[in-house]
């Protein structure tokens, strides 16, 4: 057998769409997306950025990555009853700092309130799309594909896995052998007594690992010349990669199990640099002011922010006594990918996201006005904004959907996830 290539490693270092009736009608379809980067991820990439790839950690993860994950079968005669069954109520019976670990993360809630309330009006093949990366083991399917093509229940679905998503077992268990990166130097395993040594390869500290889920192979759809999910693809470009740094090094420092994101303002924060001007520190009403607040992404392996659904908010704002904005007083720019599916094939509205190294800035000019008490300038981050949209509009359009009160709780989640990642206030004279 080849030896395989060493893994790169290095530091962890106005058009408003919310409340369109469009969104109700294709999102589905834009969550289904999520599921085709697997699919189409068997195909070799025949571009420039396949060169940078490492091969036989590729091939390795689409041997590891089948999915569905197949039935995992019968428990290993030799293991302990402790570790016969593949919960991660289980695993967190000895392995608790990762259980805590990954329970306060987004994969563990891969498959929550929002995701439940679609399922409700999903078909079998609507619902496998999503399962494939939120949910990619076959136990955690209520219905699989038979030989007669219909979609059937599937006698093995646990619904205690299914709500677990994006759980241990998913990446850890094959036919219940263990599998994992090579030991740290200077530890043991300890896991011999109760299931056995796990197969270790150093393809699990590689951005291919990570490949299938967040990147749409070429072939899916491209609107803009851009495919949907393009993370992985945006990763071989930027200068983490050519600083040896992969998905783990940021996203699982030290092997944490946290995979933080733009959803964590620390993480956010951690990847761009912050900078911001005015021509008074204490603006005089009736004068004329000048502003700016630049971001920078300087810090981020990929497209800052990656992805289609979130939304940055670079503002500035004189804002009356009461702390409200002025509204002809106010200016902002948006950070983001945007898609029209208004059109058939979809088209892009806007993409102003940051590659590694570029930068945006406000730019505000106004005369003061008599009623402002402060001027301010801040950084509003939205992680979920496309699914608050789309939240937003299956609960006014269709008031009677099943999955009614999931959908409120998935809303309610989008909101409660919005932070200001950066504020300053001036006082006016």
């Amino acid at each position: 057998m080849a030896k395989p290539k060493p893994i790169r490693k290095g530091r962890p270092k106005k058009k408003s769409y919310k409340d369109s009736g469009w969104i109700y009608v294709v999102a589905p379809l834009f969550v289904l997306l999520g599921g085709i980067g697997m699919i189409g991820y068997i195909t070799i990439t025949k571009d420039s950025l396949s060169e940078k790839v490492n091969k036989e950690a590729r091939q390795w993860a689409i041997r590891h990555w089948q999915t569905p994950i197949p039935l995992q079968g019968k428990p290993i005669r030799e293991h302990q009853l402790l570790a016969q069954e593949i919960s991660a109520q289980d695993c967190r019976k000895c392995h608790i700092e990762k259980y805590e670990e990954w329970s306060s993360s987004l994969h563990s809630r891969s498959i929550g309130p929002g995701v439940i309330g679609q399922y409700l009006v999903f078909n079998g093949r609507e619902k496998s799309e999503c399962n494939i990366c939120h949910a990619p083991m076959t136990e955690q399917w209520e219905q699989t594909l038979g030989v007669d093509k219909e979609w059937n229940n599937n006698g093995n679905f646990n619904k205690v896995l299914f709500e677990e998503g994006i759980t241990c077992a998913a990446c850890h268990l094959r036919q219940h052998q263990r599998h994992g990166p090579p030991l740290k130097p200077g530890k043991e395993a300890l896991s011999q007594a109760l299931h056995g040594e796990p197969v270790r390869t150093p393809f699990f500290e590689a951005s291919e690992f990570c490949q299938s889920c967040h990147q749409h192979h070429a072939s899916t759809l491209k609107i803009g010349g851009k495919t949907v999910e393009n993370t992985y693809n945006e990763w071989l470009e930027s200068p983490a990669y050519e600083q040896g740094q992969t998905c783990q090094s940021c996203h699982m420092p030290d092997r944490r199990h946290f995979w933080k994101g733009i959803h964590d303002k620390e993480m956010t924060a951690s990847g761009v640099t912050i900078s911001q001007k005015v021509s008074s520190k204490t603006p005089e009403k009736g004068s004329s002011f000048d502003a700016s607040l630049t971001l920078e992404n300087t810090g981020t392996g990929h497209m800052f922010p990656t992805y289609t659904t979130p939304a940055v908010f670079l503002k500035a704002a004189f804002l009356n006594r009461q702390g409200e904005v002025i509204p002809q007083f106010y200016e902002e720019k948006i950070i983001q990918r945007r898609l029209n599916m208004d059109q058939n094939p979809w088209t892009e509205d806007f993409d102003t996201r940051l590659a590694p190294g570029q930068a945006v800035t406000l730019e505000f000019n106004r005369t003061v006005p008599s009623d402002a008490h402060q001027f301010k300038l801040w950084i509003w981050v939205e992680p979920d904004h496309f699914y608050e949209g789309f939240f937003r509009t299956s609960l006014k359009n269709d008031p009677n959907h099943k999955g009614l009160e999931l959908l409120k709780k998935a809303l309610q989640d989008t909101l409660d996830r919005q932070y200001s990642l950066f504020s300053k206030v001036w006082q006016v004279n």
